[in-house]
């Protein structure tokens, strides 16, 4: 009796584990539903919880289309949640893409990324923040993690850098290149912060923090060059008076 009692809990959680392990990607969503917000979408999923892809995930106006998902089920052994993610055509560039591999405690929540790539245009990035002057802009900008591990509020631990190969402005006549802009990622009081490196056409140096409650700040300067049009020298002037040296303060 006792026997066959053990075959049965075995046959019980050998089926059980099969399930979960074949588990579709689908139900697994329907099923966590109710823990989701509204304002989360999904587009057609395939595959299992442990492998699989959605046409797109939109949260609100951001759209990720295309997003593979690759869980390592082994790493629960030892208390984390392992998976490789990969979304969107990077020869797209109307689309946001990228690659990383994301690691999450189970035990404390906190969340590791490491080797990751993320690439979006000018504009999607515009639509997240306000500037002092009215620009549209267009561009690629392109966002690498080597080492970012959350904290309070945002990170404890963040390595990695943000560029653009070229951004074109919009003059009143025409579109114009103001050309690379790159800047270094790190940690600051555990917001993330973006120092701006002064290698650029507008001479621009800066540091951008996003802090506590998502408030963004930036305290720099800017010192257009002279192969610039007039039309961007004219509307640094409304940032304020130039120092000594040909600078004009910028503060967000």
């Amino acid at each position: 009796m006792k026997h066959s009692l053990t075959l049965v809990l075995i046959f019980i959680l050998s089926l059980g584990f099969f399930i979960f392990w074949q588990l579709p990607a689908a139900v697994a969503v329907q099923l966590a539903s109710s823990a989701l917000p509204p304002s989360v979408q999904f587009g057609q999923l395939s595959g299992s919880l442990w492998h699989g892809h959605v046409t797109e995930v939109r949260v609100q106006q951001l759209s990720l289309k295309n997003l593979e998902w690759d869980i390592a089920a082994t790493s629960l052994i030892t208390g984390n949640l392992n998976f490789k993610v990969k979304l969107g055509n990077a020869r797209d560039k109307s689309q946001i893409s990228g690659h990383g591999d994301i690691s999450i405690n189970l035990l404390s929540t906190s969340v590791t990324v490491e080797e990751a790539v993320l690439r979006f245009s000018v504009e999607q990035a515009m639509g997240h923040v306000t500037l002092p002057l009215p620009v549209e802009a267009k561009g690629r900008v392109m966002l690498s993690l080597d080492h970012f591990v959350t904290g309070v509020p945002y990170c404890s631990t963040l390595v990695g850098g943000i560029r653009t190969p070229n951004i074109d402005v919009k003059g009143l006549n025409s579109w114009f290149s103001i050309g690379e802009l790159e800047g270094q990622l790190q940690c600051k009081s555990g917001g993330i912060a973006v120092n701006v490196l002064p290698d650029n056409t507008l001479g621009l140096q800066a540091d951008a923090v996003l802090s506590d409650n998502l408030q963004f700040s930036v305290n720099g300067k800017m010192k257009p060059d002279a192969s610039l049009p007039k039309e961007v020298h004219d509307a640094v002037k409304f940032l304020g008076r130039a120092d000594n040296e040909g600078y004009y303060p910028i503060k967000l």
